[in-house]
């Protein structure tokens, strides 16, 4: 519903009309779309072929990294048919499976190539495409970097573009064209084709997570002629991110500090990935895939740690979303309310879930508190929201003279938005009601 990093509505459906404060930092750059937890719009690094994937990117042309400078011949053995067929039963896709499992092929996906995946502008005849997988060593991962490490790496690079080119002589072969994107080329965004396939999720360290591997494998992809491939509608893992947000052991292992944690305007969190710095493609580094708890501990172990956490944390948010709790703080604070037409709907979010909403519905000379599940809500059902911190709630909810539901709105740590007009909120009484909270309407701002 709402993304709290960048302190702008996101699902919401409403229509948003941002409110302005005082101290508002007009150089916000809060309403840029987030894409961490959409699976459809992957964003990645944009001149590296290795496989890295975060959303925030140094680029710079000197950078060292070699994953990605080279263009690789054809290898193939087979030459494409001059009539290629596009359609292929399930039984031919188990077969192929079947045959790329016993040569290595750690996991398989299939998606269609949109323009964003692509590196280079190249054109593409077959947007269809197979995603491919590989496990990486023991040895590669446990390795220092340095001129072994980086002649490991070569290797597996080099076998899975060997596999992977053996892989399109058999669709070539059973009549399919094909073309092959090598894993050390730099056509596509390996991880964030991965992550399209529903084959995983990209994690902070900007690699791939998948639930066989983890962040250890290397990817490489056939473009083919099969115009029914079985593509996943759903991503199921896009909970990594949540948890990757709390762990960043990849990032302190990072010896090079081509991660980097930093804040947002609006007081969130993100990852920039220092291309240039980074040796994993000039030196084989690993560092942040064996410091990762997906490799080190396995994708289900890290599920349901994370889903048993979910749980207690969910346990803990439910005591704040008592309706009694807050009608008696819309009570102890009626005061701040005063001059709200009936119907006046005023609508409290926690920026931890996405789940509920606080409805405070102004009713002759009451306010009228209910919560109600999102899934539930099939219209926009409030004039105003409230977007408070969890850890806030408490301090809030003691607050009997809203001074600390000013300070917070005033210093930044509640955002507020409107999703009706200006006029409406008028006629509604809310410009009294915003004025005592230190607020204006009007404002193209989007953190208040």
């Amino acid at each position: 519903m709402v993304n709290d990093e960048k302190g702008c509505c996101e699902g919401t459906g409403y229509e948003e009309e941002p409110l302005k404060n005082s101290e508002e930092n007009e150089n916000c750059c809060c309403g840029e779309e987030s894409t961490a937890n959409n699976p459809e719009k992957p964003e990645v690094t944009p001149d590296c072929g290795c496989g890295s994937g975060n959303d925030d990117v140094e680029e710079d042309a000197g950078c060292g990294c070699g994953c990605g400078a080279t263009e690789y011949p054809d290898e193939s053995l087979i030459n494409n048919p001059d009539k290629p067929k596009v359609i292929a039963d399930d039984n031919f896709i188990k077969a192929f499976e079947d045959v790329a499992h016993s040569k290595g092929i750690k996991s398989i996906g299939y998606t269609q190539l949109t323009p964003e995946l692509l590196i280079k502008d190249k054109f593409i005849q077959y947007p269809s495409v197979i995603v491919l997988t590989m496990e990486m060593s023991k040895e590669l991962i446990e390795t220092a970097p340095g001129d072994k490490t980086q002649e490991l790496n070569d290797a597996h690079y080099a076998k899975l573009g060997n596999l992977t080119y053996e892989l399109s002589d058999y669709l070539r072969q059973n009549g399919y064209a094909t073309e092959v994107a090598h894993p050390y080329g730099g056509v596509v965004k390996f991880s964030a084709l991965g992550q399209k396939a529903g084959m995983g999720f990209i994690g902070q360290s900007g690699l791939l997570i998948t639930p066989e591997l983890g962040p250890r494998q290397k990817i490489s992809a056939i473009f083919v002629s099969i115009a029914n491939l079985p593509i996943k509608d759903e991503n199921e893992h896009a909970w990594i991110p949540e948890y990757c947000e709390k762990c960043g052991k990849c990032i302190k292992a990072c010896p090079e500090k081509a991660l980097i944690e930093k804040e947002t305007c609006c007081g969130g969190k993100e990852v920039e990935f220092i291309q240039k710095v980074c040796i994993g493609c000039s030196q084989g580094c690993t560092y942040c895939i064996e410091a990762c708890p997906f490799d080190e501990k396995g994708y289900e172990h890290v599920k349901n740690k994370f889903d048993k956490m979910n749980a207690k944390l969910k346990e803990k948010q439910n005591k704040k979303f008592k309706p009694e709790l807050w009608s008696n703080w819309a009570e102890q604070n009626s005061q701040m309310f005063a001059g709200l037409v009936n119907g006046a709907t005023i609508a409290i979010s926690m920026a931890q879930n996405e789940e509920k909403l606080i409805l405070l519905e102004k009713a002759d000379h009451d306010l009228n508190v209910s919560i109600k599940e999102l899934e539930e809500l099939e219209r926009p059902v409030a004039d105003l929201m409230f977007l408070i911190d969890e850890k806030d709630i408490k301090e809030i909810l003691n607050d009997t003279a809203s001074i600390k539901f000013m300070d917070m709105l005033s210093s930044g740590k509640i955002k507020v938005y409107g999703f009706i007009s200006q006029t409406q909120l008028i006629d509604k009484g809310y410009m009294a009601f915003l004025n005592r909270l230190g607020l204006s309407l009007g404002g193209g701002g989007c953190c208040c």
